[in-house]
């Protein structure tokens, strides 16, 4: 009698795992079926929520604008225009070149359409992405929020697999590297002053395991970890629901600004 309880608590785990494991495995299928429709599909520019600023989307490597599709009507939906940067082909250019066409292409929406600043999400590759753009080439003053989803702030020893088979063509597949430059630069850069970053990532990432909050990232709310795996992060609800709620939450008034200013 006395096992039983321990039994149960067991058979409980092993059941909530498996479970986990299957939507996991359903999310990476939902990621490759979204993939294959790629970069050219019909959006939908209609402005649903006054006074919000539009969403930029920026996929992963060897990603399309098709894998963000998920996220794109989930903010349609709640009332957001929605832009997807796409990395070029293959991503064979480097993290560097694709941060400033971002970077350009901020610029462009910015002249464009007459708004502020926009709204953020990097997915994976795509964060570091527009990390360099925000650190580096003076992107920030564009972009009000950063959501980062997945993104191997450290590297990932993953990108092996891109140098073992397409390092002789790609230098992005060297600069994700844990060891490569471009990452200990990113990392050691600090963020604008003003840009707020939420991190999030999957508890079971295998491609790009969670790392340690940035410096600047509030660790307390804004540095999340959630069940699900890489594909998780663009195709279930809840990254989603973190991220909306990152955007949606109000500005700090002055004093908050203040005291957080202090802090540091």
């Amino acid at each position: 009698m006395g096992c039983y309880p321990l039994f149960h608590v067991r058979g409980s785990e092993k059941a909530g795992r498996f479970h986990q494991a299957v939507r996991t495995l359903n999310h990476g299928i939902a990621y490759a079926r979204h993939l294959v429709k790629g970069n050219y599909f019909a959006g939908d520019l209609s402005w649903i929520q006054s006074g919000t600023p539009p969403v930029i989307l920026c996929h992963g490597f060897m990603g399309t604008r098709g894998t963000m599709l998920p996220l794109t009507k989930r903010f349609q939906a709640d009332g957001r225009v929605v832009f997807s940067y796409h990395h070029g082909k293959f991503q064979l250019q480097s993290l560097r070149a694709s941060a400033a066409e971002l970077s350009d292409q901020l610029r462009h929406l910015h002249e464009t359409l007459g708004v502020e600043r926009f709204d953020m999400v990097g997915f994976s590759m795509g964060g570091l992405v527009a990390l360099h753009a925000l650190k580096f080439l003076h992107a920030s003053p564009y972009v009000r929020r950063l959501a980062l989803l997945g993104t191997p702030v450290e590297g990932t020893w993953a990108s092996l697999a891109g140098v073992a088979t397409m390092g002789a063509v790609s230098s992005s597949v060297w600069q994700i590297l844990p060891t490569s430059r471009f990452v200990r630069e990113l990392k050691r850069a600090p963020l604008p002053a003003g840009l707020r970053v939420r991190q999030i990532h999957a508890s079971n990432d295998a491609l790009c395991p969670k790392t340690g909050p940035l410096r600047g990232v509030d660790p307390e709310h804004d540095y999340i970890v959630l069940p699900g795996g890489h594909s998780s992060l663009v195709v279930a609800r809840g990254f989603y629901e973190k991220v909306r709620e990152f955007f949606d939450a109000p500005e700090p008034t002055m004093g908050a600004r203040a005291d957080a200013l202090a802090a540091e």
